[in-house]
């Protein structure tokens, strides 16, 4: 194992619970395990490990992104788990899924904003009140 690959099986960890690098290697076949394996390198070994943010700022940074992508599902409920894990208030998540609208628009907004808060209801966290009328 290199140096690269435990900082981010580490990292990788961190986000997603204890031994999920090592499930996220075992449930690929193949030549698919190798890009398992990059990505846990390059994207927590390498990006993760930074300093100069926190887990909590590059977890709501990752859910920018992939709201803004779109079509993402999966890697969003994860990354919404991760953000819970790493600190952030289900406020916070929610507030960053409506300020990304701005720059990806409402449908994919909606899109992520249902698949987030059906997550954070999943992880029995309280959602906050709207700050509008309904």
């Amino acid at each position: 194992m290199t140096e690269r690959l435990d900082k981010g099986r580490h990292w990788f960890d961190a986000v997603y619970g204890e031994g999920a690098s090592q499930g996220l290697v075992a449930m690929q076949q193949g030549r698919a395990q190798d890009l398992a394996r990059l990505g846990i390198e390059f994207n927590f070994g390498d990006i993760y490990s930074r300093p100069g943010l926190t887990l909590a700022q590059r977890e709501l940074l990752s859910l920018a992104s992939l709201v803004t992508i779109g079509g993402l599902e999966p890697q969003l409920r994860g990354h919404t788990r991760g953000a819970i894990r790493a600190g952030c208030s289900p406020t916070e998540v929610l507030e960053t899924v409506i300020h990304v609208v701005q720059y990806c628009g409402f449908p994919k907004a909606l899109n992520a904003i249902r698949v987030v808060t059906d997550e954070l209801v999943e992880l029995g966290v309280e959602l906050p009140e709207p700050l509008g009328g309904n």
